[in-house]
């Protein structure tokens, strides 16, 4: 199974107060699916490109990501109040109900956890000045680099001997 997919799609997977702080541009999703018995394989190789703030200088970055994964999905069990408690069983595999097996939330939730957590816009991105905000990527500015951080200025007088 294959299908490719935009930000609306991406959106509808989550409610307001979930939705991850990046945007995603597109989502290429190529799936194998089979079957043996009850229990159902899922083996996908995710592509996308989201768009989030550079954690450096906050200019607008598009990211490409992806991966390979698998799940292994099988009839869900009725819960009751003593079943709350996973096993580590229970986090190697997704559960499903009757006919029908959305892939939304899988393909969501790789998406999620394929996002690095630190958002670069170039690997040498220099970041903003950290006195006038200037982007350094885009000029210099005429701040001094080593400003001393007045809480810190007592340890400067400090003087260490060397046995």
């Amino acid at each position: 199974m294959e299908f490719s997919e935009g930000a609306e799609w991406f959106r509808k997977c989550f409610t307001k107060e979930e939705l991850p702080d990046f945007l995603l541009d597109k989502a290429d999703v190529d799936c194998l699916i089979s079957r043996s018995g009850d229990t159902i394989y899922i083996r996908g190789t995710l592509s996308a490109n989201i768009m989030q703030e550079c954690d450096r200088c906050l200019e607008l970055a598009t990211i490409p990501i992806g991966g390979d994964f698998t799940y292994t999905l099988v009839p869900g069990k009725a819960e009751t109040s003593e079943e709350l408690e996973l096993s580590a069983e229970d986090l190697e595999k997704g559960y499903y109900q009757g006919d029908f097996i959305d892939l939304a939330p899988i393909v969501c939730e790789q998406i999620i956890l394929q996002t690095p957590m630190k958002i670069l816009c170039a690997e040498n991105c220099r970041g903003l000045c950290p006195c006038c905000g200037t982007n350094l990527n885009k000029g210099k500015c005429d701040c001094r680099l080593f400003v001393t951080d007045s809480r810190l200025a007592a340890l400067k007088d400090i003087k260490i001997k060397k046995t």
